[in-house]
């Protein structure tokens, strides 16, 4: 099962990079995989049903997925829709820590199973490798429409031991 579970300090307030992630809507503006994302079903004000259609070389699926956005708690979890679609199970939580220079220390956790066995064997071999592409894309977008806060050469490693979260998984 591809599974991938790193930490990044991006150059964002918390908030801003929560509203970013959490705006699922426009994903496809950014994110070259995603063709279509769409809300299907609002259960509340924090938490909502979307699909998502993913295209890679001659693969195209559909996702659907049940996210909880707690703006409050700057997390944002993510799991398969009872109709998951090509999804067999999925968990992806996104965790957003403020730091003390204004910038942010971003828990990503990414664990997926596809029905599909060709893609999922095809995803297994590239995915912790994707998984942070991904972020990456994340924090180009973040720069692009939100301020860049803090220091470029900050070490955010003692703050990381003081909340008891391991360092060894930033990248």
């Amino acid at each position: 099962m591809p599974k991938a579970h790193f930490m990044r300090r991006i150059r964002n307030r918390p908030e801003d990079l929560f509203d970013l992630v959490s705006n699922v809507e426009n994903y496809p503006e950014f994110i070259n995989l995603i063709s279509v994302l769409r809300i299907t079903k609002k259960l509340s004000e924090t938490e909502f049903e979307a699909e998502a259609v993913v295209a890679y070389k001659m693969f195209s699926e559909t996702f659907r997925s049940h996210i909880i956005a707690d703006r409050e708690a700057l997390k944002i979890s993510v799991k398969k829709a009872e109709k998951g679609g090509a999804v067999k199970s999925l968990l992806n939580n996104w965790e957003f820590y403020p730091l003390k220079d204004g910038s942010t220390l971003v828990d990503v956790v990414v664990d997926v199973r596809l029905k599909a066995m060709p893609l999922e064997f095809l995803l297994r071999d590239k995915f912790e490798k994707a998984s942070v592409h991904i972020v990456s894309v994340f924090e180009k977008r973040a720069s692009q429409d939100y301020d860049v806060v803090g220091e470029a050469e900050y070490d955010c490693k003692a703050e990381m031991s003081a909340m008891g979260l391991d360092a060894g998984k930033l990248i």
